[in-house]
């Protein structure tokens, strides 16, 4: 009779709207969750590389490993170190998905193309035609969540406002279509009072809001 081969294990980490959390795996490689993402990794990793699977935003310190490969996997693209830190941000409601190098090196994949990332670099693949390209960015703007700060430069407000509701747990309305597109910078702690932020966005006297139970009507 042949043997059968082991069903692969694997845990599974979910972080809810408005938390987050830090793990270490069995590797030595520290994780940072961000809110509302979510990571797959086996109980046992294989001989021949350190697979993960990622949906939502995460900072990775990878521990070096010549021998095996770290990898992000997130279905139509994957990022494979030896050892370095970075971050990606995966949502599915969102059109791109980004990695951003903080030290070392990665090499982003997709089916039809790749890139080799430098610290200071940041590839964003796009999901709508599976382009890849290649940018200088300021890191703190992608990475600052883990160090606990909100860091925003003239981004959208639709898009400021997603991601404050994704740590303070909120949804949101706009009156008018307008109002999206307005261009926002803002850089807090992470844990500031709400109510606070609001108040710094309404300072521009560009947007007010209000507040019904869980839910931000922009105006």
């Amino acid at each position: 009779m042949k043997n059968e081969k082991k069903e692969e294990r694997f845990h599974v980490i979910s972080v809810p709207r408005g938390g987050e959390y830090c793990l270490k795996l069995s590797d030595g490689t520290i994780v940072y969750l961000n809110a509302e993402s979510k990571l797959s990794y086996p109980v046992t990793f294989s001989e021949t590389e350190r697979k993960v699977h990622l949906v939502g935003e995460a900072f990775f310190d990878v521990q070096k490993d010549t021998t095996k490969p770290f990898i992000v996997d997130m279905d139509s693209l994957q990022i494979r170190v030896l050892g370095t830190e970075f971050g990606v941000r995966a949502y599915t409601d969102e059109e791109c998905v980004k990695t951003t190098l903080k030290q070392g090196s990665v090499k982003v994949e997709t089916n039809s193309n790749n890139l080799i990332l430098s610290p200071g670099t940041q590839a964003i693949f796009k999901k709508s035609d599976h382009s890849l390209e290649r940018q200088e960015v300021n890191i703190n703007l992608f990475i600052g969540w883990k160090d606990g700060r909100l860091i925003f430069k003239h981004c959208p407000l639709e898009e400021v406002l997603r991601d404050l509701g994704r740590w303070y747990n909120f949804n949101v309305t706009f009156e008018r279509e307008e109002l999206r597109s307005l261009p926002f910078s803002l850089n807090i702690e992470k844990h500031e009072d709400f109510s606070e932020v609001l108040d710094l966005l309404e300072e521009t006297e560009c947007v007010t809001f209000e507040i019904t139970d869980n839910t931000v009507i922009v105006k």
